[in-house]
This record gives structure tokens, C-alpha cells and sequence, in this order.
């Protein structure tokens, strides 16, 4: 998953959650998860939403699928009303750790 320089809040959600990914039989459910992961990773002000999220998945016996704008949509109705655990820089302590650590 691609998160970017913001990623511990979503490196701990998919820590934590990681016993209930091999349970899962759902695509949608799986997408969820990296997007609730990802949604933890904005600051407070910031949603996710069809323009500024992309979903690519591949596996076995699956290509490679892009779901962009309106395809993207069901995922993320899939995450609507869930709390957002994440937030703005200074949250979590060990981000502004690793911040500093990839500016030097």
C-alpha cells in the first residue's frame, strides 16, 4: 500500500488488524481496511473521497484493477461513520519521529 511520509497511523491500524485480514474472504472488506488505514493517515480537516483517493488491487489469479472516481465510491461508503482514529501531525509521537528522521 502506498501511504506516503504520513504513514505510521496506518502502519499500526494494519499492525493491529493484520490476524483479521487472512479471515477475510471479501475484496470490498480488504479494501476497507487499507482505506480506513489510509483515512487514518489525514489530518483532521481532511476526508477522503472520490477525487483524491485510487484503489488498485491485484492477486491470485487476479490482474491488476484500477478503481478510480465515481468506482471508488462503494468502498467508501463502506468506511462511512467509522471513527477516525488518526489525525493531524503531532499525534501520534512516533511520527513526528520518523518525520524528522527522513528530512535529514
Amino acid at each position: 500500500m502506498a501511504i506516503g511520509a504520513r504513514s505510521q497511523s496506518a502502519r499500526t491500524y494494519l499492525e493491529r488488524h493484520k490476524d483479521e485480514f487472512k479471515d477475510v474472504e471479501d475484496l470490498g472488506e480488504l479494501i476497507a481496511h487499507a482505506l480506513r488505514a489510509l483515512r487514518d493517515c489525514l489530518p483532521n480537516d481532511t476526508e477522503l473521497t472520490t477525487k483524491n483517493v485510487s484503489v488498485g488491487y491485484v492477486g491470485r489469479d487476479v490482474e491488476f484493477t484500477m478503481k478510480d472516481d465515481d468506482e471508488v465510491e462503494e468502498y467508501l461508503k463502506m468506511i462511512e461513520g467509522d471513527e477516525k482514529r488518526g489525525g493531524a501531525a503531532g499525534d501520534d509521537p512516533e511520527e513526528g519521529a520518523e518525520d524528522t528522521m527522513e528530512t535529514q
